[in-house]
């Protein structure tokens, strides 16, 4: 049987984890161990390589710890990448390099045979979504099984690490959720986004009771507030709220980047003063509240041009190639709890933690007289645009929200042709191809 997009087809697999071996990095190798134990558990797929250690030899209940790490470091990799990717698909990245490639992206006019589907954690330029979530995924899913089998005896940290890899397997769906239109899992059907979510809850449920259990309160909380944003996406506030409100103040959990690792480095200074691919979009410079900048979205311009000749600016808060990439905050938690609140009719309780937000950034607090609740929820919206930036929420939001546009489908495009109307990335090619449960297998 042929391999589905899981991991990209059977060829690209076999491709993809030799060159995950040659890294040699213990991040690297074991994530490369794990996709190919997962291909060979859910394809049949039969893999033989005698010169590099096996799947069986690897997963043995004393590399558990290193086999969680693994499947973390697969996450914060497909997570990198998709911030630059959902950036450029939305309005806060565009393109500054002559490519059609990625002039597709910028342009909102994906061929369901781009890269952003077969690309994997060594792109750059061309940033992989579908592949990298998907083996972020079933790295996490599979040692999950592996704990699931394996002691306490023969673990002694085994809750606290199942608690851990069922939490990054909920953000890798709940990512796959936001950003595609269809996805699908282990060579299964077709999913949808509301499907996506309700598989992302379960793996959270799973990791709130783990971690719970572990007296793990980081993993807790990082898998609380990722159900609250799940259960955001399900439209059930309430619910998200209680989540959210368990997240203490200062909260936060970070991709841990790192300036020679590629995979660990920060992707959007990479992309922007590195390597001028892209540049922080117009509508995210020089922002300010009340004639005060907005230091949540303070951008440079680095005074170069793109071959395109696009202006490059970039973040300030992504101003070297270690800067930190917040994966889940504090912040994500209040404005879940304000959205929750205007969804009760308590607007005021909303106001008040849009303006402590205010506070903390050091800009003039937002004025609610005479605002009705859809003006609340309106400020809320604009708060995540802020708070939130270039941190993997805005395509989600634009979806959930509706959000028009911009510039809008049929404008004309600077480099040739007009912006489409694309706000997900489509089902690639070939996971439609190869997947014998999507129509078009075999």
């Amino acid at each position: 049987m042929r391999a589905s997009i899981r991991q990209s087809s059977s060829a690209a697999t076999r491709r993809w984890i030799r060159r995950r071996r040659r890294a040699a990095t213990a991040v690297g190798v074991t994530a490369a161990l794990l996709a190919m134990g997962a291909c060979r558990d859910i394809t049949t797929l039969r893999q033989e390589d005698p010169s590099q250690l096996s799947a069986g030899t690897l997963f043995v209940p004393a590399n558990a710890t290193l086999l969680v790490n693994g499947a973390i470091g697969d996450f914060q990799c497909a997570y990198l990448r998709y911030i630059v990717a959902s950036g450029l698909l939305d309005d806060e990245l565009i393109a500054a390099i002559v490519r059609t490639d990625n002039f597709d992206f910028d342009r909102r006019t994906l061929p369901t045979s781009g890269l952003y589907g077969t690309g994997d954690c060594t792109s750059i330029q061309i940033p992989g979504v579908y592949t990298p979530l998907s083996v972020a995924r079933a790295s996490a899913d599979t040692i999950l099984a592996r704990l699931d089998e394996w002691t306490d005896d023969e673990v002694p940290n085994r809750t606290a690490l199942i608690g851990k890899a069922a939490a990054y397997a909920g953000y890798s769906l709940v990512l796959l959720g936001e950003g595609m239109c269809s996805a699908a899992i282990n060579v299964g059907p077709e999913l949808t986004p509301a499907q996506l979510f309700a598989e992302a809850e379960t793996r959270f449920d799973r990791a709130i009771d783990a971690a719970g259990a572990a007296g793990d309160a980081t993993t807790l909380h990082l898998a609380q507030l990722g159900r609250a944003r799940t259960r955001l996406d399900l439209g059930n506030p309430a619910a998200a709220a209680a989540d959210a409100a368990e997240v203490p103040d200062g909260f936060l959990v970070a991709v841990n980047t790192d300036a020679t690792d590629q995979r660990r480095q920060n992707l959007v200074y990479v992309h922007t003063v590195l390597n001028a691919f892209s540049s922080v979009d117009p509508s995210f410079r020089n922002v300010t509240w009340g004639g005060t900048p907005d230091p949540r979205v303070a951008a440079t311009n680095t005074g170069n041009l793109g071959t395109n000749g696009a202006e490059v600016w970039f973040p300030n808060k992504y101003a070297t190639i270690t800067s930190p990439v917040p994966v889940a905050k504090w912040a994500e938690a209040q404005l879940i709890i304000a959205e929750a609140d205007v969804a009760a009719g308590r607007a005021g309780d909303a106001v008040t933690i849009i303006n402590e937000l205010h506070a903390r950034a050091g800009i003039p607090p937002y004025d609610a007289t005479g605002a009705t609740d859809a003006d609340v929820l309106a400020q809320i919206i604009e708060e995540r645009r802020r708070e939130l930036h270039l941190e993997g929420h805005r395509l989600g939001d634009i979806r959930r929200y509706g959000l028009p546009l911009s510039p809008p489908p049929g404008a004309p495009y600077p480099s040739g042709g007009t912006y489409g109307d694309q706000k997900c990335f489509p089902l690639p090619d070939v996971e439609r191809i190869h997947n014998p449960n999507i129509g078009g297998g075999g």
